[in-house]
């Protein structure tokens, strides 16, 4: 793997997301590399266990807060943590898949907090920290994004929405930015071996999930290129399936995907061919 360019990404990488999963293997790439670490996640607990494991193999400072990415007040949040440090690499991991279920029959209010994980969370980080990059002329942003990004899906209609928001929010702001030395890339990651989605009731007995290491070095190291990678061979291929002319057999596929992933029957829908 290419080596991590500490200037143009250091002093501190901040990580949202960062206590476990794809997040915390990120944590351990930019430590070994002598980037400084910021950590953000929901709980607390995860956060100090990370941040031990991380002091006990690498020389590097590590920061956590406990940050809920949906509170109203998170612009303000994110400026009181980070008066004192220069972010040089913004990683914004949060938002894993929690279940599957029928948009209509779902509480408006879990498809609302979607919204703001998903999409309010990255535009509010993404500001604050590009302009600051934008000035120096330097730094970079990971927006995670998703393999149900690319098209819709039953069962998963709101988070493939917001997953298609951070890879386009990602295009343009690495349109925006890359004129300013500042690399942006939205890095789409398919079935992965997290905890999270582990704990959302995924399968992984069903399909061949990535590892969470293997996805974070393909996102640092096609980082300086941008816009979009997705990560893993068999993503890409699948990717080329779903990225097809023919929006409904696409639609189908990733349906059929996610039933599979928590063992339901995929619903029957429309495909190429049919009136």
């Amino acid at each position: 793997m290419r080596e991590i360019d500490s200037v143009q990404y250091g002093p501190w990488a901040l990580v949202a997301g960062g206590s476990e999963g794809i997040g915390l293997a990120f944590a351990r790439e930019l430590a070994a590399a002598g980037i400084n670490l910021l950590l953000l996640a929901r709980r607390g607990e995860p956060l100090a266990r990370a941040r031990e494991t991380l002091l006990g193999e690498y020389r590097v400072e590590v920061r956590t807060h406990a940050v809920d990415l949906t509170s109203p007040d998170l612009a303000q949040r994110i400026i009181d943590i980070t008066g004192d440090l220069e972010i040089g690499l913004l990683i914004y991991n949060a938002g894993a898949m929690h279940g599957a279920g029928l948009f209509l029959d779902e509480p408006l209010e879990k498809a609302s907090q979607l919204l703001r994980l998903n999409c309010q969370g990255p535009v509010t980080l993404c500001h604050h920290f590009g302009r600051a990059m934008r000035e120096r002329g330097r730094g970079g942003i990971i927006l995670m994004s998703s393999l149900s990004g690319l098209t819709g899906g039953a069962r998963i209609t709101t988070y493939a929405a917001t997953k298609a928001f951070d890879i386009v929010l990602a295009e343009g702001l690495w349109a925006e930015l890359r004129p300013c030395g500042v690399h942006v890339l939205g890095l789409v990651a398919g079935a992965t071996d997290t905890p999270a989605m582990a704990a959302s009731g995924v399968d992984f007995a069903s399909g061949q999930a990535m590892d969470p290491a293997a996805v974070a070095r393909e996102g640092l190291l096609h980082l300086p290129r941008g816009p979009v990678h997705i990560a893993g061979e068999d993503n890409r291929l699948a990717a080329a399936v779903l990225r097809g002319e023919d929006r409904r057999q696409s639609v189908a596929l990733m349906s059929a995907g996610a039933a599979t992933l928590y063992g339901l029957e995929p619903p029957q829908l429309p495909t190429a061919g049919d009136d």
